[in-house]
This record gives structure tokens, sequence and C-alpha cells, in this order.
């Protein structure tokens, strides 16, 4: 062991001893900035119109139902959410897919059948606090999607009217995609999207933090389904420029779609919760501070994301911070990561 290596372990190991086990709050949002629904006929449900419901993990119902129990709805066309997060969302292609957050809300498949979605879209937007002062004051970028174009405009075209949205492609290839509430939100635990939960241990955190593959259909195992987003879609809402944005601090997530149904009422969207994606690059996980060099500065880095409960802390993948992560950031560093290392 290098002497660098060694003194990070003397060092760490009465900052840990005592720590707790506990699971990241921050891999989804946390905070409501602003809730302005529009009109709707849940909005005067206090089932319904409670925006904290969109905070902290998802419920999921599975692909054959929504789940209605823990979803705030935006009421019709217009109606928005804005929220904030405990940590920065970064632009990060090695992410699984190369997907940077999901967004969920209560869609699923009629009949199972996933070219037939029950699906209300909402328009996704987002912004970094440039003026670091906590609001939501900065510019915002919009995430088009498959059916908009510069300079955006809304409602979605009609066949986002519905509620059900049908795919036809003929194939496995998802003809609408990049809008929140169109993908349903799996049970948690039902790690092959079956309807059964395989695994009844699994915390929200590890499994609504993996990305479905937003082009194609049907839900991918191992993730929890939800509508997935790489912060790369960004654009200037106005003339098309790529945002070209390294991460953000703030979404804003509005009904898209303006149309009424009959008895089934207005298209709304209902949003469940919005997550982070949880990296799966394993081959330079201890490079913490993603210079590129294994140093004892990776060790700095790893402390803070595990004193402040962030998602790089978890060296070992397990959904959980722990003292055993020091361990595994340890062998990860030993390993070198395929990456330089100074003596």
């Amino acid at each position: 062991m290098h002497k660098s290596k060694q003194c990070c372990v003397l060092i760490l190991v009465g900052a840990v001893a005592a720590a707790a086990p506990t699971t990241r709050a921050d891999d989804f949002a946390t905070k409501v900035l602003k809730y302005d629904p529009a009109p709707g006929q849940f909005v005067g449900d206090p089932n319904f119109n409670d925006p904290e419901d969109a905070l902290g993990a998802p419920d999921g119902a599975g692909k054959l139902t929504g789940n209605n129990t823990s979803v705030v709805t935006l009421g019709g066309f217009g109606g928005s959410i804005t929220l904030a997060f405990d940590q920065r969302v970064l632009d990060n292609p090695s992410n699984p897919l190369g997907m940077d957050f999901i967004v969920f809300g209560n869609a699923f498949y009629v009949q199972g059948n996933p070219d037939n979605r029950w699906a209300e879209a909402a328009l996704i937007e987002i912004s970094l606090d440039a003026n670091s002062n906590g609001n939501a004051d900065d510019t915002w970028y919009t995430i088009p999607g498959s059916s908009l174009s510069a300079p955006i405009t809304l409602p979605l075209p009609p066949e986002f009217d519905g509620p059900v949205l049908n795919n036809n492609t003929g194939t496995t290839t998802e003809a609408y995609f990049g809008y929140a509430d169109m993908t349903p939100t799996l049970l948690l635990g039902d790690t092959d999207s079956d309807g059964v939960v395989e695994d009844p241990a699994m915390l929200p955190d590890a499994f609504y933090t993996v990305p479905d593959d937003p082009m194609t259909t049907d839900i991918d195992p191992g993730s929890g389904g939800g509508d997935a987003f790489d912060i790369a879609w960004a654009i200037d809402p106005a003339t098309g420029d790529p945002a070209n944005l390294g991460g953000f601090d703030f979404i804003r997530i509005t009904t898209a779609v303006d149309s009424t149904n009959g008895s089934l009422g207005e298209v709304s969207t209902e949003i469940d919760a919005v997550a982070i994606v949880r990296s799966g690059s394993t081959d330079c996980i201890a490079d913490v501070n993603g210079d590129g060099v294994l140093t004892p500065a990776d060790f700095t880095a790893w402390l803070a994301a595990y004193q402040n409960m962030e998602a790089a802390a978890d060296q070992n993948g397990d959904g959980m911070i722990t003292p055993a992560d020091f361990t595994a950031w340890l062998n990860n560093f030993n390993t070198n990561c395929g990456v330089g290392e100074d003596s």
C-alpha cells in the first residue's frame, strides 16, 4: 500500500466508526418551489393536490394501473410544479443509457400493451442556479421531446389528446418520448417488470434510479420505470440552440396537452417523484473528484460525499451509505481503476 493510501485509512477510522446505515435522500427531488395547477377535476381533492407528494421516492403500481395514492395533479393544460434538489443534477454521459434524471407519474399500459399507453404528457424544463441564490430565477431550457421543435409552443400535437397514446410503429421503437407521465412506475422490487416483486428487500433509491430506455417500448428489466431524460436534450426554447448545460438545479413540469375526453375529464398530468439517475460507471468509481487521477484528493472528495450523504459515497452500490463504503472505496482505489496514480 502506498503511504498516501495508508494515511487515508488512518484519518478515516474514527470518522466512520459511529456512523449508522442511512438510505440516501438526495436521489429524489426534496423541495417544492412553486405549485401552480390549472383548473381540473382533481385540483380540489386533498388526495391529489398536495405538492409534497412529488418529493421523495415514487410509489409504483405496475404496468396495468396507475398509482393514485401519492401523486399530485397539475390540473389541465398549463398547470405546473417546480421542484429543487439537495444536489445539482449533472449531465453524465457515463450514466446508464446516458440518462440523467427520471420523472414518475401514474401512466399505465392499457390491458398491458406497451403500444397503448394511458398517458397525460407533460413538458419538462430545467434551470441552472447560475446566480447561486437558491431561487429558480435563471434561464429556463426546454426538453423538446419527440414532437416539438423551436420555437417551442404548446399544446402538444393532437395525437397526445388521448388519453390513450398509440405507438403505431409496428416495432419496439418508441414513437413518443421526452415527456413526463408517459411510462408506468413499477412495484418496488419488480426487477423483470412482470408484476411480481422479485426483491422485496430492494430500496427505493436503488430501484427507482435506474432508467428505462425511452427509445424503446415496454420497461427494461432492472428499471423501476418512469420517463428518463438526458440533460443534453435541453435547448433554448426560442432558438433551438443546445443549452449546453453541465447540470441543473430546478425542474418545472407542465401539463402539455389541452384536451377534454367526455366523462373522463381533462387530460391532467400527475407527478409522483423525480429521481437522479445513479451512475453506472464502475471503471473509475474511486476517482470521486473526477480528475482522471487517483490521489489522496479522492479520499477528501469521498469523505465530503459521505458526510453529505451524496451518491458518490455509495462505493459498493448497495443503495446505502455506511462505513462499508469506505472499505469499498479503498478496494476501488487499490485497483487503480485504469487511470494514473501519484505515488
